[in-house]
């Protein structure tokens, strides 16, 4: 199947963009050409045209490249604002009680896009950006919010699914994934062990409950402090998080 030259440009404008708003200071040519794996030419062709458009500016006196005035148009519509005013509570109460990171997701085709998180203070963490994704069949929030599908709907999310691994525990086939989903629908929890980075595991619950089915919430924990006392104690307070 032959890639749509107008979507690959697309893509490669926007991998730009997010770098340079990852980055938060100017950065030049090469370092960002080098990061979007784009050859000079093509990068600079791309950075021409965003900044002729406002997406991209240069500081004066400076040959580096940075997000222009006109991504603040974009900033400012957030169709997730009212789901992350409504979840934000939830995530303080959970971080207050274990300080433990927690995070907010979506799932949005086959990836799960982190909205917010609170991070522990712990020393040994996991830090995750908003805008961050991941592909969700390895994250216990994609699966939690999967669990939320009905079976068409799943079994079309499943037909879009390329498997690849992530880790040597991430999931590899449907068949396996669907178990995990059928035994998050059983218990309302799903959970992840290494699947998507070596040493975190998560646990997740779905936002169906108050009204946002593709949204979950998790705790992510690095493997050695999960231990079974800690992992009964945070699976009950995600159980109970949405009935108080």
């Amino acid at each position: 199947m032959k890639t749509d030259p107008a979507n690959s440009s697309v893509d490669k404008a926007f991998g730009l963009l997010e770098f340079l708003a990852a980055s938060g200071k100017p950065a030049p040519l090469q370092d960002i050409a080098e990061a979007v794996k784009l050859s000079k030419p093509t990068a600079y062709r791309l950075l021409r045209t965003l900044q002729e458009m406002g997406y991209v500016t240069r500081p004066a006196d400076s040959r580096d490249y940075l997000v222009g005035p006109r991504t603040a148009l974009l900033a400012a519509v957030d169709p997730y604002a009212e789901l992350k005013s409504l979840a934000r509570p939830l995530l303080r109460r959970l971080h207050e009680e274990f300080n433990e990171t927690v995070n907010l997701g979506v799932l949005s085709g086959t990836q799960v896009f982190y909205l917010d998180f609170l991070e522990t203070t712990r020393a040994l963490r996991f830090i995750l950006t908003p805008g961050q994704s991941d592909p969700y069949y390895c994250t216990a929030l994609g699966c939690a919010a999967a669990a939320q599908l009905g079976e068409k709907p799943f079994s079309r999310l499943l037909a879009e699914t390329r498997f690849r691994p992530l880790t040597p525990r991430t999931i590899r086939s449907p068949e396996e994934l669907q178990r995990r989903i059928l035994k998050t629908r059983k218990t309302g929890i799903a959970e992840e062990i290494e699947e998507s980075v070596e040493g975190v595991c998560c646990l997740a619950v779905s936002l169906g409950k108050l009204g946002y089915p593709a949204a979950a919430i998790s705790m992510a924990v690095p493997l050695q402090r999960l231990k079974p006392k800690r992992k009964t104690e945070l699976t009950q307070a995600l159980l109970t998080l949405l009935r108080s």
